[in-house]
Order: C-alpha cells, then structure tokens, then sequence
C-alpha cells in the first residue's frame, strides 16, 4: 500500500508539473507591477545613488584617512586606527556601487540605445566613468570589463587599475561624442536632477571629469597634465555651471552627512588637528565647517552647511577644476602669476561654495576672505616646484571639506600633500607599515562569491614586496 501510495504522489506531481509548467509565467504575472520601467524613471535613481555614494561610507573613511574627521565610538573609533576591514564596504560595493548605480547606469545605456536616445546614453557614461574612477582609485583593481553581465557571468576578472583608469577616460570620450549628437524626441528634462536637460552643461562636466582622472596619472603619464590642460579648456567655468545635487529635508533623501549625523550621534567629530589648522590660519570657512569644538554636525546650527539636510553637494565641484588649473599650469610651465591667479580663484570660489551649499542660507562676505585669499594664494617665497605644488594641494584640502574628501585622499597619494602624519597609535594589523593607508581592501562579499578572481588581483597587487596581499599599505598602480 505504501508503494502504491508513492507511486500515485509521483504521478500525481508529474501531472502538475506539464499541465502548470507551460503556464507558470503567466500564473505568476503580477499585474500590478510593471514588467518594464521607462528611462526617464531610471535617470533619477541613477543620479541620487551616485550623489549619495560620493558621502557614503568609504568616502567618510577617507576623510578619517585625511584627518578631517577622528572617531569617537563604534567602526569610526576602529577606522582612526586603521582598522579599516574587509567587512568595512560591502554595502557599498554591492548595493551602492554593482547592483546599484552602475547597475542603472548599464540600463539606461541599452535601453538608450535600444530607442536611439543618444543623450541618456551620454548622461549615464558620464556618471559611469565617474563611479569606476572613484572605485579605481579606493580599491585598485575592479572588475570592469566583465562586470554588470549578471547571469552571464557571475564570476567577473578585474582589470588592472591601469585599464579602468583607460576605460574611464574612453567611457568620457564617448559620453562627450554621444552628448553632441542631435537630441531624439523627448529628450531628459526634469527627471535630470541636476542640469534639467542641459546637454552643454553635461558636456562641460564630462571634460571637468576626465581632467580629474588624468591628473590621477601624474605619476604614470608624463603628459598627464597636458591632457588635462587640454580637457579643462572645455570644462564649466564658475560656480553655477557646475553639476550640483539638491537634497532634501526628507530623513528618506537628505544629505548623507546630515543622515549620519542624524542616525548615528557621537561616533564621528572633527579632527582636532584639522579643526586647530583652521584656526591658526584664521581660515573664514571654520565656523562653517566646525559645530563648537568637534561638531560636524548640529541640527540648531545652519551655519554648518555641509551637513544639512538640504546642503547640496557637487558631483565636481568648480573649486576642484581652478584646483586643477592651477596644478597644470605648474606642471606645464606657466608662470607664477598665472599659477596664482588660478589659485587666488580656487580659494574664492571655495569661499564663495558656502552660499551655495547652504542654498543661500549662510555666506562669507567677501572683506572677510580677501585677506586669506591674497595671502594664501601668493607664491612669494616658494622656489621650488615641489614648494608650491604643495600650497596648492593644502588650499585644496581646506577647500574639498564636505564633500570631495575622496579626491583629497587621491591628490595626497599622489603628490605627498597635504603633508599630515600618520596616526602613531594606530593598529598594524591590517597595516604592517604604519604608514597613511594607501587603498582600502576589498570587501568580503567578493572573497564569498568570486573568490577566485578576487585572489588573482590581490596576489598581483603586493607592491611593497612583503607577501601579504593588497593590504592598507599597499600602493595601487596609478599612486606608486
């Protein structure tokens, strides 16, 4: 009876499985979900994800890296001595940066050029490039090439940093070629959070961007800074050309500064050491930056404006490109005053990016900078190259607080400056040398999913020769 029992589920369950097989796709439709989602829908996610990466997690840890901030309590305590562990990034690496912006980033390209929409494809290749460039230059090697296949390949190799740092550049270059093509109908407009539509103003980011990323390579290219010379020609000049984000006062969509703020009080202040430089240089900016003694955060202080709800961030700042004129123009041979009138700039519209910021709320008046900026932008008894390479790299780091702490952490491993010392109480664990970390390690996601290709990388990335793998103090190939 028993077997007859079985024999009878058996065919019974067969029976099921042909009479439903053929129908379950449509069984299972939910009708009230859409099966496709239009591009002007995509375009929106795809901005606020790469807005919010640029203050998310790894960012925060390399402005505790560059001493803007030290940690009070939790993993912040943890990353001012550089424990900075595998298990520091998977948010980002996985929900962030893979299945999230890169991931809109790849669907609104095919679907772009499914419907011959040229200037989404051009809109999300900027953002792309931008994002790979970011990963580049915190981890090294990513998958590039291979990455963003899914089912097609679950297993992606990494490219070497030097090959994403060219798929950047050539990922701009299209973007720019497909952003001068005529618009199809209904081109981006309001779902374009940030320029509204305005194809020139995406072009001029596009060049903006591909001269950051060729000045990532002043160690590699001899004529990187001519590149990005030439680049910046083309690029935004003042302020309110450049790709500002807004957020909102929504706890769901507002400044990822003020969330932290926010979700997790009295872990992260100010670095005394940098909050002290600010006040020996009688720097303007500090009450703006800097709530009382070590506040980056103060819900009552609306003076503090990069941490507001609504501070607006840009994707590349026009601080960041009189930065990088400034930088070329000693690198290519022009002349100090050329060079500090560059600089002059940089530092005035930095003065000028607390209106902005603050949308208005909070400003500098101009008799309170002029002085600062006169005297931090002479070049009067520097001599040498490396002298005033870095003057314009500390104005830099003052500059870049708030939102473009991941470009300070590049400028320091690839020039030296700002000059800051490592942490002597730090942990060596993770960090046999002691030194200011060099990369960040790879998140452990990758190490349960792809280990194999994770491997690979991490044995050809031992570049200080001590047989441990890719650790902190590591140097990746474009800063070595």
């Amino acid at each position: 009876m028993k077997s007859l029992k079985s024999l009878i589920y058996v065919l019974l369950a067969s029976v099921l499985v042909s009479t439903t097989s053929c129908q379950l796709v449509e069984t299972n439709i939910d009708p009230t979900r859409p099966d496709d989602v239009a591009i002007s829908l995509i375009l929106p996610s795809m901005l606020s994800q790469a807005a919010y990466n640029q203050l998310s997690n790894p960012a925060r840890v390399a402005g505790i890296v560059m001493q803007y901030f030290e940690g009070v309590d939790a993993q912040q305590l943890q990353y001012t001595t550089y424990i900075i562990a595998e298990d520091a990034f998977n948010n980002y690496w996985r929900t962030g940066l893979y299945a999230g912006v890169l991931k809109d980033c790849k669907v609104v390209i095919d679907k772009a050029q499914a419907e011959g929409r040229p200037i989404y494809e051009g809109i999300a290749k900027v953002i792309m490039a931008n994002e790979y460039g970011i990963a580049a230059s915190y981890f090294g090697d990513i998958p590039f090439s291979q990455a963003l296949l899914g089912a097609e390949n679950l297993n992606p190799a990494y490219d070497t940093q030097e090959e994403v740092y060219a798929g950047v550049i050539a990922l701009l270059d299209e973007a720019i070629a497909l952003l001068g093509q005529p618009p199809s109908d209904a081109p981006p407009a309001a779902d374009d959070l940030i320029f509204g539509g305005d194809i020139a103003a995406w072009v001029a980011t596009a060049n903006a961007l591909k001269a950051r990323y060729l000045l990532h390579l002043t160690k590699r290219d001899p004529q990187a800074a001519t590149k990005a010379q030439a680049a910046l020609a083309n690029a935004f000049g003042s302020l309110d050309e450049q790709p500002n984000f807004a957020w909102t006062s929504a706890q769901t969509a507002n400044n990822p500064l003020a969330k932290f703020g926010i979700e997790r009080p009295n872990t992260l202040a100010i670095a005394s050491s940098f909050s002290d430089a600010l006040t020996a240089a009688a720097d303007p900016r500090q009450p703006y930056y800097v709530s009382g003694a070590s506040g980056f955060y103060n819900a009552s202080n609306t003076d503090i404006v990069w941490s507001q709800n609504t501070s607006v961030i840009p994707i590349i700042s026009f601080v960041e490109v009189k930065f990088m004129e400034a930088e070329v123009l000693l690198r290519t041979g022009g002349t100090d005053e050329a060079i500090s009138a560059a600089l002059a700039e940089a530092i005035t519209a930095s003065m000028e990016q607390i209106a902005v910021a603050s949308s208005g709320a909070a400003s500098i008046d101009p008799a309170d900078y002029q002085a600062y900026v006169d005297a931090q932008s002479s070049l009067a008894g520097l001599t040498t190259t490396d002298e005033k390479l870095n003057r314009i790299m500390t104005e830099a780091y003052y500059a870049y607080y708030g939102y473009n702490f991941h470009q300070t952490w590049t400028n320091y491993r690839r020039t030296g400056y700002p000059a800051i010392v490592a942490n002597p109480a730090a942990e060596r664990g993770l960090n046999p040398s002691g030194i200011v970390p060099r990369r960040f390690l790879y998140p452990v996601s990758e190490a349960q999913l792809n280990a194999e290709q994770l491997n690979a990388a991490k044995a050809r990335q031992d570049t200080n020769g001590d047989g441990e793998q890719a650790l902190l103090d590591d140097d990746t190939w474009a800063f070595n």
